[in-house]
């Protein structure tokens, strides 16, 4: 009954599921992968970080193209969503907790903690790096995955999202002291459910990628070089 009048809601989700988005995530997947091989095979060429700078300028090209032509996108990939109070104060909670977790393993293993004035220009150029993981995991995949039916519910999504997120990581060196277990993949599993939660919750990837860009930079300092 539901396909004859059109109201059923998994063939409602189906029919709104942007498959361009879908097709543009895939294809910076691959221009990523494809630019870290071969940063790999040819270290003489000296492409490290030029992943993030082409998968940035694709991303901004993108959301410019799909912007002029349908604006209310922007609402849904969460990008010019007004920040509420809570929205805010979520966010600094946030913030704080990824920033006192990592100042505790940093002292853990340094017994001290330094903060130089060049950690702030850092966070700043790895933008271009957070900006599109955000774009990508929860304005395109989030967005995807909130309308398919086993992934309805407060928890299995971001929990989903977490996992995917930790695993796409598994490559970085870092790795806790004594195991084959890299750093990051452990960290990001709780970072990736509980930026999930947010933005389904507040439809923002701005405070997320401002988050992002800070912690990166100090986890790489106060951790990761220590190791």
């Amino acid at each position: 009954m539901g396909d004859k009048t059109g109201t059923d809601p998994d063939d409602y989700a189906a029919r709104t599921i942007d498959w361009t988005d879908l097709r543009f995530a895939f294809f910076t997947g691959c221009v990523c992968a494809l630019l870290k091989l071969t940063a790999q095979a040819k270290p003489e060429w000296q492409l490290n970080g030029v992943d993030a700078l082409v998968v940035f300028l694709l991303t901004i090209g993108y959301i410019i193209a799909r912007a002029r032509r349908q604006p209310e996108k922007l609402d849904e990939w969460g990008i010019t969503t007004p920040l509420t109070l809570p929205a805010v104060a979520a966010g600094l909670v946030l913030l704080g907790i990824a920033v006192g977790s990592q100042a505790a393993y940093g002292i853990a293993l340094t017994g001290r903690l330094d903060f130089e004035p060049s950690y702030v220009p850092r966070m700043i150029e790895y933008i271009v790096g957070a900006f599109p993981q955000q774009f990508v995991m929860c304005s395109v995949g989030l967005v995807f995955l909130s309308k398919l039916k086993p992934f309805r519910g407060a928890w299995r999504l971001p929990l989903a999202v977490g996992i995917v997120f930790s695993l796409a990581h598994f490559w970085t060196p870092a790795h806790i002291p004594g195991t084959i277990v890299p750093l990051q993949m452990v960290l990001v599993l709780p970072a990736g459910f509980v930026c999930a939660f947010y933005f389904l919750k507040f439809r923002s990837i701005l405070p997320l990628t401002a988050i992002h860009a800070i912690a990166y930079v100090l986890l790489h300092n106060w951790v990761e070089i220590h190791l």
